[in-house]
């Protein structure tokens, strides 16, 4: 099952909870951003 959780607050990506794995991190405010996102921040 793939569904839509919303937009990465960095890039606008996409992000899907894909069989209950959320493919995105959630931030401690509450935010959303994906893998690649996370990644580049220092």
């Amino acid at each position: 099952m793939k569904e839509l959780i919303g937009p990465c607050t960095v890039c606008g990506k996409d992000i899907y909870c894909l069989d209950g794995f959320l493919n995105g991190v959630i931030q401690d405010d509450g935010t959303v951003i994906c893998f690649d996102c996370e990644g580049e921040e220092i």
